[in-house]
């Protein structure tokens, strides 16, 4: 298990945010598994994630229910965004579940991102450790190919897709799924 300290080091200490863990914990039935053992996250990551939403539609930690029809209300929790586009594409933990879905704003889409919010940080740190030791061209294909088999070790069902965020975002650094 990654401790905070590390967790710090990859993303940089000037780059975390805290979240509200222990009050998350204490509101809503996302098993306490599903969450990092950190109670802070990267503010920005690249092109891949960013929580920094400052002049976005939506603040970060900002409530979102869904209306799903018979199967009742989702229960979300803005964790980020796509950095791109960060007014429509927000990366949301289901408050009941502990996974973490990539929200569509303007069509209403959702997309599994990572099968709870501990594999998210554990994506989001990997990914860190990548970057930093990424020198480009050649042997990126390989180093992404490996990134992608350490990513599925920890969460098997955020690459099951291959148009999935995480599945794209690493065809993107080379490696093939």
């Amino acid at each position: 298990m990654t401790d905070a300290d590390a967790y710090r080091k990859a993303w940089e200490p000037d780059n975390t945010i805290p979240y509200p863990r222990a009050e998350w914990l204490a509101h809503y039935t996302a098993p306490a598994a599903t969450f990092p053992a950190i109670d802070f996250l990267p503010i920005d990551m690249s092109v891949v994630y960013t929580a920094y939403l400052e002049d976005a539609q939506f603040d970060l930690y900002s409530r979102i229910d869904l209306d799903m029809g018979r199967d009742g209300k989702l229960r979300l929790a803005v964790v980020g965004a796509v950095p791109e586009d960060k007014d429509d594409m927000l990366f949301c933990l289901d408050l009941d579940s502990g996974q973490v879905l990539l929200l569509g704003v303007g069509d209403g889409t959702l997309e599994l991102v990572n099968s709870t919010f501990k594999a998210l940080a554990e994506f989001l740190y990997e990914f860190a450790l990548f970057i930093d030791a990424d020198t480009g061209g050649a042997g990126r294909a390989q180093r992404a190919k490996a990134l992608r088999a350490k990513l599925n070790a920890i969460d098997a069902g955020a690459l099951a897709d291959r148009e999935s965020w995480w599945s794209v975002a690493l065809m993107q650094l080379g490696a093939k799924g």
